[in-house]
């Protein structure tokens, strides 16, 4: 009776020790850890692993609660292992997803990527509803972290329709509803985020009501800080007050600290909104000690406050450091593997319709069968051997008109990725140049004129590309009326492609060096081109080899025969695989669909050297990087 007695004190100490501390106190936390570990300890001795594997959930939940964010991700290993080997899957897939998630507040995308992959692997082979459920979840989070909102909303959309009929599962579907607000409130559609609010509440005030647990205050405080955020964007602040008064009723009364963050995180951006630069500065700073975790949003408004109170080089630190951090090579890379999870979740999807087709192809053959017993054998053989022939063209037909249409899909992504991400920053250091009373070092303005400057380079760029691309498809002849040296073509490239900003020894601390071997010919090479045409084509490839190659060496080297010149780039850079050789050189293809560029580059750059009666290949028997040859004639 004693030892019962215990128990039940145990667990009620349990459910209200989150709620009888702060997020700031460490004791509070070490308290509730230290509560949760003698349940564990003692379910163990019971040999009660149902609610043992209960009080190693809640551990995790609480190191969650408390922002414990690295923590969380270490005793996670430790609990997956636990539930693996007791066979508990529903409490081993969720850890796991927290672990995903936990690991991308710390800023270690890559690696949160990572574990969401082989998550959704392990689940696929267990054949795991659930697992497969929490990993689309998870995808769907890190979109939105990548701001790209439509793939978001299909992955959790997906997480939806696979927990539809779990009705007891209340807070993972509300979350659903969370993250397709953020979704629409990122892109600014707070008409759609307010709609979305609304079945939100109908949603949990059918599910739960007006309980006063902490699991349900935190679906409200989620959802009525949603509805600020859209009352703000549509410039309603008194209803926006209203929301975050409710918001914060349920907000101190759970009175963890990733609560608290979000609601002072709406706090700032609705000061900013009336136009109190100074609350809004002071909410930010509210923030930064509610959690550790990493906010760019909190950081955004956080400028902005600093821009309305004339702090301008403050405000300047924070967006480059902004810039920096969006543009790194880290951000590359896991764009790479965020690519992978979507090939994973496209393959799931074309799975799904290769059971539809074969049921769809099972009724009429079966059908075929009945006809054929009615009418002659073999006119019923040759008529299915028609039927198959006709269905395997239109197979094909339907595949090509898909990839064309994903090509096309990802080049328009593209483009308007690449636009708006140098359009924010030209706005975000324009706004600080031509600030009234603004008073900065003439180093720091010339920093910021030079990022204007290079992001409106990039800017037209792009547009260029896009003005060229009618020119892959064109058959038309380009007149070769040129007669131009060699060495002033290559000088002309080479400065064209800006190739020497970016290696050695133009620049001293670039990992890459730039090499043309000095070998000229007893003579002057010349040869009769289109020297625009000719110096774009070559180009190109020194921006290909230059966006590619992240260390060792790039080569430009000119050989010539009678009656053609060539012009050879090498780099060491990631490569192409040998399957890819030609498939490179059509439209709107990008190996890696999260790099840099439009896709058509060497789409263009082929099409004229052809039209120009050379040739443009890559050698695919080169194996340290990637060797393209560009040929043209000489007469």
């Amino acid at each position: 009776m004693m030892r019962r007695l215990l128990t039940i004190i145990i667990l009620m100490a349990w459910c209200v020790a989150p709620f009888a501390v702060t997020a700031e106190s460490d004791d509070g936390v070490d308290s509730a850890l230290a509560l949760i570990n003698e349940e564990i300890e003692y379910q163990a001795q019971l040999g009660d692993y149902e609610n043992e594997g209960k009080a190693r959930w809640q551990k995790i939940v609480t190191l969650k609660n408390y922002s414990q964010t690295q923590q969380q991700v270490d005793e996670a290993d430790v609990q997956m292992a636990w539930f693996s080997k007791h066979q508990q899957w529903d409490n081993y897939y969720r850890t796991w997803q927290l672990k995903a998630n936990a690991l991308c507040a710390l800023g270690k995308l890559q690696t949160g990527l990572q574990e969401t992959q082989r998550m959704l692997n392990d689940a696929k082979e267990r054949d795991n509803k659930l697992g497969r459920a929490m990993a689309y979840k998870q995808i769907g989070v890190i979109y939105l972290n990548m701001k790209q909102t439509e793939p978001a909303i299909e992955a959790l959309q997906h997480y939806a329709d696979l927990m539809r009929d779990e009705q007891n599962d209340f807070s993972s579907l509300s979350n659903i509803y969370y993250r397709m607000a953020k979704a629409y409130d990122y892109d600014k559609a707070y008409d759609s985020e307010l709609k979305v609010t609304v079945e939100w509440l109908r949603f949990l005030h059918e599910k739960v009501g007006k309980l006063q647990r902490a699991d349900v205050r935190e679906c409200y405080n989620a959802c009525y800080l949603a509805r600020t955020a859209a009352f703000i964007g549509l410039q309603r602040l008194d209803d926006a007050q209203m929301a975050l008064d409710t918001a914060w009723h349920h907000a101190h009364l759970i009175n963890t600290g990733l609560s608290l963050h979000h609601y002072y995180k709406m706090q700032a951006r609705y000061q900013l909104a009336r136009g109190n630069a100074a609350r809004a500065l002071l909410y930010t700073d509210s923030v930064r000690q509610a959690t550790n975790e990493k906010d760019d949003h909190s950081d955004e408004v956080r400028a902005q406050a600093l821009m309305m109170l004339g702090r301008g080089t403050e405000a300047a630190l924070i967006y480059q450091r902004l810039y920096h951090e969006k543009d790194s090579v880290f951000g590359r890379d896991a764009r790479q593997h965020l690519d992978e999870l979507n090939t994973l979740f496209q393959v799931d999807e074309i799975k799904t319709e290769q059971q539809r087709t074969k049921l769809r192809y099972t009724l009429l053959a079966a059908g075929s069968i009945m006809l054929a017993l009615l009418l002659l054998m073999l006119y019923g053989w040759r008529a299915a051997a028609r039927q198959k022939k006709a269905n395997e063209l239109l197979r094909l037909a339907n595949e090509r008109a898909l990839v064309s249409s994903k090509m096309k899909s990802e080049f328009i992504r593209n483009i308007s990725h690449e636009i708006r991400t140098p359009l924010n920053i030209v706005s975000g250091f324009t706004q600080i140049l031509t600030a009234p009373d603004m008073e900065l070092p003439d180093a720091e303005k010339a920093d910021l004129q030079g990022r204007i400057e290079e992001n409106t380079d990039r800017i037209t760029k792009i547009v260029d590309r896009m003005l060229e691309l009618s020119d892959a498809s064109s058959e038309a002849v380009i007149e070769r009326n040129d007669h131009t040296d060699v060495a002033e073509l290559v000088a002309e490239a080479i400065g064209h492609s800006r190739i020497e900003f970016h290696t050695r020894p133009g620049n001293p601390d670039a990992p890459v060096t730039f090499v043309v071997p000095d070998s000229p010919p007893a003579t002057p090479v010349s040869l009769l081109t289109n020297r625009v045409y000719a110096v774009r084509m070559l180009a190109q490839l020194l921006e290909n080899a230059a966006k590619f190659t992240h260390e060792g060496s790039i080569t430009l080297t000119v050989t010539h025969t009678d009656k053609l010149v060539s012009f050879i780039v090498e780099d060491t850079g990631i490569g192409i695989p040998p399957e890819h050789t030609e498939h490179i050189f059509e439209e709107f293809v990008q190996l890696d669909s999260f790099a840099d560029g439009t896709g058509i580059g060497l789409t263009v750059a082929r099409s004229i050297a052809q039209r120009m009666g050379g040739d443009l290949w890559l050698d695919a028997d080169y194996r340290r990087g990637a060797r393209f040859v560009l040929e043209l004639k000489k007469n």
